[in-house]
């Protein structure tokens, strides 16, 4: 298809995976009008990323997973959010040109900065208040978070997370004016107060600190230590909170879960309890004392890897790790392969990916939407650029 023509497309992918830092329904609506495009279009090749096999048996087997389900119907929204899947199809096939991809890190960097901005604002009046009030209810950094646009802490700092991971390589072409936006996310990021967004950042950051220059990671990285330094009583205030209580709520109710999760897998192996069956199965599984009395959030599991093993089965659980570790292989394959000027597109996805690999063993950000797209997005669009012979280091023959 010529790049006049699918240009539109490629604006409506774009608007898709900026727009869900800020509403859902906003990315939702343009994904279903570039899916609904490209149809009507009908293009010639298409390209399909390596990961659409692994993703396919996800699918197929999450459908198994409902089919097995005693309650089928409750769990009919994982498969509905198998058109989620349909961003990397787009972002591989519409950003396919070195401009395109630099236009889409400087956009979504540019979105991200913005609910930023807005974030740190939240913090200030919400920390305000609590020197006031003393109260764990408005307490900045466990149960009054910046949350951004969104509905939640964990969906922000996730999304936060994954732009600032794919941030970092893209400053070398973006250039130095870019480091603010970037400071601005990564210190969003530290007053998230979010560790497992704190730890996938640092995961992300040391994937690919070696392919970079010096000046590139003081850059990325000098922002988000002077925040830090400036918040250390905070972090040790948040940090401190789970020694001084025994029974602090966020982190004995991961224990739960965890406990939890491993026996419905002992109990369900092949293919789990069902989708969106956690809550309703949970009450049976905690051995903590009166799930009534708990003061956690048990709907799902906070891990990746526990929550699709008991909610999905370990046959499920096996084709997720298929899908990651074929992003792997496929992105430090064209890592390989790409032309020099290029490789800062792998970078991103390499640092986004495993930051949101880390992150997820403490979260389930995979079955979060916002998160999915964005990521998906991020993660694809190394494959339309490897798809055009000219990024690619020439073969000799």
């Amino acid at each position: 298809m010529p790049e006049k023509r699918d240009s539109w497309l490629f604006a409506m992918t774009l608007a898709s995976a900026a727009a869900v830092l800020i509403s859902i329904a906003a990315a939702e609506t343009f994904l279903a009008i570039a899916c609904l495009g490209w149809l009507l279009v009908r293009p010639g090749r298409i390209i399909w990323p390596s990961y659409v096999v692994p993703l396919l048996a996800f699918m197929i087997t999450t459908t198994l997973s409902l089919m097995m389900s005693p309650q089928p119907e409750i769990g009919m929204g994982s498969v509905r959010k198998f058109v989620l899947f349909m961003m990397g199809l787009l972002a591989a096939n519409f950003v396919t040109t070195p401009f395109r991809a630099r236009v889409s890190h400087a956009v979504l960097l540019t979105v991200a900065a913005g609910t930023s901005l807005l974030a740190l604002i939240q913090f200030a009046i919400a920390y305000h208040k609590f020197l006031g009030t003393q109260d764990l209810a408005d307490d900045p950094t466990v149960l009054m978070r910046i949350t951004g646009f969104m509905g939640h802490w964990m969906t922000f700092s996730g999304e936060q997370l994954l732009i600032w991971c794919a941030a970092v390589p893209a400053l070398l072409v973006l250039g130095r004016r870019w480091i603010v936006p970037a400071g601005l996310v990564g210190a969003a990021l530290v007053l998230s107060f979010t560790r497992s967004v704190w730890l996938g950042a640092a995961a992300g950051l040391l994937a690919v600190a070696m392919k970079l220059p010096r000046r590139v990671l003081i850059g990325v990285a000098l922002p988000v230590v002077v925040v830090a330094a400036a918040a250390s009583g905070l972090i040790f205030h948040r940090v401190s909170m789970s020694f001084q209580q025994q029974q602090f709520g966020p982190d004995s109710g991961r224990i739960a879960l965890f406990v939890g999760g491993m026996r419905m897998i002992q109990d369900h192996p092949l293919f789990g309890v069902g989708p969106e069956r956690i809550h309703t199965e949970f009450g049976r599984y905690y051995r903590f004392g009166n799930l009534n009395k708990a003061n956690f959030y048990y709907g799902h599991l906070e891990d990746n890897i526990i929550q699709i093993a008991a909610e999905r089965g370990l046959l499920c659980l096996a084709t997720f790790f298929w899908f990651i570790f074929e992003l792997y292989a496929s992105l430090l394959d064209m890592l390989k392969t790409m032309r020099d000027d290029m490789r800062w597109v792998v970078l991103s996805a390499l640092a986004t990916l495993t930051g949101f690999v880390v992150a997820g063993f403490f979260a389930y950000n995979f079955g979060d939407s916002e998160i999915l797209l964005l990521f998906l997005f991020i993660v694809s669009v190394p494959y339309g650029i490897a798809a055009c012979p000219t990024n690619l280091i020439p073969t000799t023959n």
